[in-house]
């Protein structure tokens, strides 16, 4: 049965307005914001890890570098633009 106000699926199919305030992009813009955001989170990650290891600056008594932490969040934020990239790709968008 449809229900009163937005409706979230119709014919089988998503609609824009699943992905709440990112119904106003296009595709093309959280495409690109997906791959921005996966490549400054893969950055992040990268270095907190493996490249400039954080871990062994605080075993010597130094501090994180917190951008390295801040950059990293962006990873799983992404996913979720790749998400909702597809769902208004469908929707023609």
């Amino acid at each position: 049965p449809d229900y009163p106000g937005r409706p979230i699926v119709k014919n089988g199919k998503y609609t824009s307005n699943v992905i709440g305030n990112l119904k106003a992009f296009s595709s093309n813009e959280l495409a690109f914001l997906s791959m921005l955001f996966f490549g400054v989170g893969l950055y992040g990650n990268l270095q907190f890890n493996y490249y400039d290891t954080q871990w062994a600056k605080v075993d010597a008594g130094g501090y994180f570098n917190v951008s390295y932490i801040v950059e990293s969040l962006l990873l799983p934020i992404s996913f979720f633009m790749h998400i909702a990239c597809y769902i208004q790709k469908q929707n023609g968008k």
